[in-house]
């Protein structure tokens, strides 16, 4: 697991079974040393939300997906992140969660803040966009997002072909 914490006491090393498949579809051994798990903690701010999309790529591109569908997750997570440092903490400054995990045919990212939450009748400000939340939608297999005075979590989750190909086998 990729963890920002300098304690290494909490380091984990999950791996998977030797046999998953490549982009192209085809089962191949993997580097045993490719972690099943991401897991970052940074300030909610849009250069740090930015860090963390460059190291979730860097993590997605140890596993063996497809080019359109590295892309789709690390946007959905950017997006959720770039939520989180622009709404999560007005006026303030605070901290957001990007939590990755690969089990079997499926990818979960979880970006979680513990800012003011998003109030159901929010209308979104004209320079925001409000793009958002309906982008993720639209490239994830299932969103769901969860909030309330104490924070947001927006999880998503994937099941790319080249790892639902590997399982039908």
């Amino acid at each position: 697991m990729y963890r920002n914490t300098p304690d290494p006491s909490t380091e984990r090393t999950e791996t998977h079974p030797a046999e998953h498949p490549v982009a192209t579809g085809a089962s191949a051994p993997i580097d045993a040393s490719v972690k099943s798990r991401f897991e970052e903690i940074a300030p909610a701010q849009p250069h740090d939300v930015a860090i963390l999309r460059r190291k979730l790529a860097h993590w997605l591109g140890e596993l063996p997906l497809d080019a359109h569908s590295k892309f789709n997750i690390t946007l959905a997570a950017y997006e959720a992140m770039a939520n989180a440092a622009a709404h999560a903490y007005p006026g303030e400054t605070g901290w957001t969660r990007l939590y990755a995990d690969w089990a079997g045919d499926t990818i979960t990212v979880s970006v979680s803040d513990t800012g003011c939450g998003i109030d159901p009748g929010r209308q979104p400000a004209p320079t925001s966009g409000g793009r958002g939340l309906p982008l993720i939608d639209e490239v994830t297999d299932r969103m769901v997002v969860g909030t309330g005075a104490h924070g947001t979590t927006v999880t998503m989750v994937w099941r790319p072909a080249a790892l639902r190909q590997n399982t039908a086998a």
